[in-house]
């Protein structure tokens, strides 16, 4: 059976939401530090990219600021796009849940 590269390709969206969470946790916990700027990570750049290192994709938010110190970070939308996140991490963890079960399943079938 010839490799689809579907599971390195779900294997790398959730090694980027596990990143994405990282910078969006650190957003929220900066909610209130004079001066910060709020970091994310571009999913789907990342996916269609060639490079490894994920990191590669991390951008700073440098031209909003929401209030006078600075800051940028609205914690709404920051808790908001948590709960997306969470929702895209648990459906590729099912889809590559999915794909081992297939893949077992072809397996143990293959030795009959």
């Amino acid at each position: 059976m010839k490799d689809s590269g579907l599971l390195p390709l779900l294997e790398r969206a959730l090694q980027l939401s596990s990143l994405r969470q990282q910078l969006l946790a650190n957003n929220v916990a900066n909610v209130d530090t004079p001066g910060y700027k709020r970091f994310d990570v571009s999913l789907s750049e990342a996916l269609r990219s060639k490079t490894l290192d994920p990191r590669g994709h991390v951008y700073q938010e440098q031209r909003t600021s929401l209030r006078i110190d600075g800051n940028n970070v609205d914690i709404d939308q920051e808790m908001a796009q948590v709960a997306e996140n969470n929702l895209y991490f648990d459906s590729v963890a099912t889809n590559i849940s999915k794909q081992l079960s297939m893949l077992r399943y072809l397996i143990n079938e293959g030795r009959r």
